[in-house]
């Protein structure tokens, strides 16, 4: 399993990255499928401290912890998670031949790096030091090579024309009718794909088209914050300075 986050920080001051999407940096935090039931749920409560949403690809639905963080803690969660992922794996082979701890440590820490990356949605009203300007997808392993055909897509359409805070929700939309065929084939891809997973047909395609409907939506998403940052850099660009030289 695999989360995904497109993000700028909007106070990095770089005005190209936001005129071209296409240069958009991409991070990501891999949680392995062996023990993702276990862990996924501190990933949430980290997420929840910081007032964001975790959703599922496969499904839209959220993900929650199993148990309630006490306001912004949740060394009681991860301790949890922790006690359950080491079940998970004890005896078997691990990456690197990676002891059950040195595994089970090494995913949590990667969680507790990236999260701590995320500025918290508290902080939008912070001016001096702006949220970031990204959006969030949770896929499967098996489908991120269809993802990045069709997300690649997508960055290749508006990369076309700078954007500007006029054109940018037109050339976002624009985008998602001119890659619809590319959208139809990573589907299938997907479907393909997930097969490794044991699932049945129908399982499989209702993951894959959930999660390509939830890639649609963070592209839109996307578009419409970086509309507003480029609203926002606009407008303080045209702000007249105001000089207190006396005369």
């Amino acid at each position: 399993m695999l989360l995904l986050l497109a993000a700028l920080l909007a106070g990095s001051g770089d005005q190209s990255e936001v005129s071209n999407p296409a240069a958009l940096p991409t991070r990501s935090l891999h949680t392995p499928d062996e023990i993702a039931p276990a862990v996924l749920p501190y990933l949430a409560c980290l997420y929840a401290a910081r007032g964001l949403p975790l959703l599922r690809g496969t499904d839209g639905r959220p993900i929650s912890s199993s148990e309630p963080a006490a306001g912004s803690d949740c060394s009681a969660v991860r301790s949890h998670a922790r006690e359950e992922a080491l079940k998970l794996v004890q005896e078997k082979q691990l990456p690197d031949k990676a002891s059950p701890e040195t595994f089970v440590d090494g995913v949590l820490e990667e969680m507790d790096e990236y999260v701590a990356s995320l500025r918290p949605q508290t902080d939008q009203g912070d001016t001096a030091h702006p949220p970031a300007v990204g959006t969030q997808l949770m896929i499967e392993d098996e489908v991120l090579p269809a993802y990045i055909k069709y997300n690649s897509c997508l960055r290749r359409k508006v990369k076309e024309l700078p954007l500007t805070a006029e054109n940018a929700l037109a050339k976002f939309s624009d985008a998602l009718t001119a890659c619809r065929e590319v959208r139809a084939l990573s589907i299938k891809e997907a479907m393909e794909a997930l097969v490794k997973k044991g699932w049945d047909e129908e399982t499989r395609q209702k993951a894959a088209e959930n999660t390509f409907a939830k890639a649609d939506e963070s592209w839109t998403t996307l578009g419409g914050r970086l509309h507003d940052e480029l609203v926002r850099r606009e407008g303080v660009s045209k702000t007249p300075v105001v000089s207190n030289k006396s005369h």
